[in-house]
């Protein structure tokens, strides 16, 4: 599925050089981790990192703002997440990014997703 978002590169303030970011696959955290997520896992300069969107936010758009957003906007929303997350000076030695609530809604709304 490496085609849901292509390969960028990132400065990076934690790290000296710029950092090459590629997605790698999207599934549910539910079996694989018994997390109420949905992973979007990425290589970061050959770490992987997972960005992990919370179902709950997913559900509530779905039922209450009647709202769906599709594999593909998921891992737009997740890359942007990653990338100004690194550009704010995340260093990737973390597994795990958890993205939720309000700063899934603001990055969808940014995409043009919500």
């Amino acid at each position: 599925m490496s085609y849901f978002a292509a390969p960028f590169d990132v400065n990076s303030k934690a790290l000296a050089a710029p950092v090459r970011v590629r997605f790698v696959h999207l599934l549910s955290g539910i079996a694989t981790r018994h997390s109420d997520t949905i992973d979007c896992f990425f290589r970061v300069d050959g770490r992987t990192v997972t960005v992990a969107i919370s179902c709950a936010t997913l559900t509530e758009l779905r039922e209450r703002e009647h709202r769906y957003l599709t594999d593909q906007q998921l891992v737009g929303i997740a890359a942007l997440y990653l990338r100004r997350t690194l550009e704010q000076g995340y260093d990737a030695t973390q597994a795990e990014l958890p993205l939720g609530g309000e700063e899934l809604r603001r990055l969808g709304h940014e995409r043009g997703y919500l």
